[in-house]
């Protein structure tokens, strides 16, 4: 079932059981819709920094310098050392699109397919591709209060310690989620050294077919793309907002000419198709909380384990 469906669905079910009348359950949905709409702005923003981003090639650039270091490469130990660079590489890439570059899974489309056939040239099991890109996406925003991770630990977690009488400064929440971070570490180890380390085959020619390996690229809209970066990731830790960052970083491709001002409405659209879905996941999230707040349920949850769990440290950070 589709998650927002899902999410619905459920904070309706949720507040029946936990005694609101069905007008009263729709009513609190509805006004914790709101507490999402300004995290959903933020994904429709940078969804459209994404798609200028990729407009500029700087992403199929680094896809062609990995593609000519492979290729200048010989023997066995050397590909085996580069395999595991390209994977650095990737998990750098995903973490930066957390933070200093925050276009969050937008990036995925934008680099990947490029390097689809320098994966299937060096072997790589495509599943420790995406446990390496799921490692660098969500641990950063899990310990790192920038871009995503500011929007995760100040405007989600932070704002509802907050909003459920906690009082939490912003410099421990990121302390506090050091142990599921760990969890990442090991997890990514596992698959790294153990669960997909065997090579595997792909097909090549078939890659080639679907992602030509070359591209025309214009260096000067590349440094636009660097200029347009920086300002957007100034900016949003000047004024601390992203979709303020975002905005501008945007501006910069469009006053560059990266994109053409007539272009401008067609490359927002893209970019909010492209997040749109995280973006309502987020509202929708958000009215299904202010409905178990609203039913008093979680409060009686969080009692009930405090007494089970007492003093007990280890099971408190659980």
């Amino acid at each position: 079932m589709n998650v927002v469906v899902a999410l619905t669905f459920s904070a309706i079910i949720g507040g029946l059981v936990g005694g609101l009348s069905l007008s009263d359950t729709i009513s609190a949905f509805e006004g914790g819709l709101g507490g999402g709409a300004t995290i959903a702005l933020s994904y429709a923003m940078l969804g459209a920094f994404a798609v200028a981003i990729s407009r500029s090639g700087i992403t199929d650039l680094l896809a062609q310098k990995v593609i000519q270091r492979l290729n200048s490469k010989g023997d066995t130990a050397k590909v085996t050392g580069f395999k595991y660079l390209v994977l650095v590489i990737i998990g750098l890439l995903a973490i930066s699109s957390q933070n200093a570059i925050p276009v969050h899974i937008a990036f995925i489309p934008i680099v990947i397919p490029p390097l689809l056939h320098v994966f299937a040239r060096l072997k790589i099991d495509r599943r420790l591709v995406a446990c390496v890109l799921t490692f660098g996406l969500i641990t950063p925003y899990m310990v790192l209060p920038v871009g995503f991770g500011g929007i995760f630990l100040n405007n989600i977690l932070l704002k509802n310690l907050h909003d459920n009488g906690l009082d939490v400064a912003a410099s421990q929440v990121p302390y506090a989620m050091l142990l599921p971070a760990c969890g990442m570490v090991f997890g990514l180890l596992m698959a790294v050294f153990f669960s997909y380390r065997k090579p595997r085959e792909y097909s090549e020619k078939e890659i080639l077919a679907a992602e030509p390996e070359l591209r025309e690229l214009n260096m000067r809209h590349i440094w636009i793309a660097c200029l347009a970066i920086v300002a957007a990731l100034s900016v949003q830790l000047t004024a601390g907002s992203m979709i303020v960052g975002s905005l501008v970083g945007f501006m910069v491709f469009t006053v560059g000419g990266v994109i053409k001002w007539r272009e401008t409405h067609d490359v927002f659209t893209k970019g909010v198709h492209m997040m749109a879905m995280i973006g309502f996941i987020m509202i929708s999230a958000a009215g299904f909380a202010a409905v178990m707040k609203a039913t008093g349920g979680v409060e009686t949850l969080v009692q009930a384990l405090a007494t089970d769990i007492g003093h007990n440290k280890a099971w408190r950070h659980f």
